[in-house]
């Protein structure tokens, strides 16, 4: 009996084993030279405050798999497909776009795959390519750098990559998700739905006028909101005078979102008018 059920387990591990792509041994993302690294010890659960939703194509997700554990551990929202599915994928809402090329002719997939976006009016989506090593050097002569990951991934830097692009892009994710209740501005990730605002995936403790003041901002996209426009819709009075109130709550909003007013990245101050979002 226990040389039968060692059979059995022999066989499980047989088929768990990389397959054989265009005559090369393609290696998984836990491999000695791309070791995982997790986010939480593995007898703790990982509480995700917010998640964010990501499209990954790969003609071999199976070889892949190791990706697309990382990314779930990191609070992502992964939704594997064979193959590119226009009308299915424009529909997700989705952050941002991952193109496994670890298996193709690099050059040519990847400017088919770049053609299908711009006929499909998806040209905008964020977009990043998984590639061999090999072909690391011919990926970053047609793209960006930040669109490039380099297979096999170190777990930390993927991450960060992927985030940063995320953040870059904010206005061109989710194609069909305009009624998306989450706000992003640089670092700062705010759920209406739940009134709650997040910095670099740490939540803030804002009292309801901070979270007005800065929804007001970020909704205004640049634009200079006077004290007076700021009473009128915030506190519902047109009274200003000598009342330095609407000074008050923004520097109680600045302090907790570690921002500085004499170098501010978040809220930039137009003397003798109001606020503005910085650039």
């Amino acid at each position: 009996m226990p040389k039968q059920a060692n059979q059995i387990t022999n066989r499980f591990k047989a088929a768990e084993m990389p397959r054989r792509v265009k005559g090369n041994w393609t290696t998984m993302l836990s491999t000695p030279s791309a070791p995982v690294l997790r986010t939480v010890p593995s007898n703790e659960p990982l509480y995700c405050p917010t998640t964010r939703r990501l499209v990954l194509i790969s003609s071999v997700p199976g070889v892949v798999h190791g990706l697309v554990r990382t990314l779930s551990d990191a609070c992502f929202d992964v939704m594997a497909f064979h193959r590119w599915e226009p009308e299915v994928q424009r529909h997700l809402g989705s952050d941002l776009l991952i193109y496994d090329l670890t298996a193709a002719d690099t050059r040519s997939e990847l400017l088919d795959f770049r053609n299908r976006l711009a006929a499909e009016h998806m040209k905008d989506t964020p977009v990043m390519y998984v590639v061999q090593d090999r072909s690391a050097v011919q990926a970053h002569e047609l793209l960006p750098s930040e669109e490039v990951l380099v297979w096999p991934l170190a777990s930390n830097h993927m991450v960060h990559d992927i985030e940063r692009m995320i953040v870059r892009y904010p206005a061109a994710s989710r194609q069909a998700g305009q009624a998306s209740r989450r706000t992003m501005f640089k670092d700062i990730w705010i759920d209406r739905d739940k009134m709650l605002v997040y910095k670099e995936e740490k939540q803030l403790s804002l009292t309801k006028t901070e979270y007005d003041l800065l929804l007001k901002l970020i909704d205004a996209q640049g634009k200079v909101i006077s004290r007076e426009q700021m009473m009128h819709d915030i506190w519902e009075t047109d009274f200003v005078g000598g009342s330095n109130v609407v000074d008050v709550h923004v520097k109680s909003l600045r302090k907790k979102l570690d921002d500085r007013p004499a170098k501010p990245e978040y809220i930039a101050t137009v003397r003798g008018v109001g606020y503005r979002l910085a650039d």
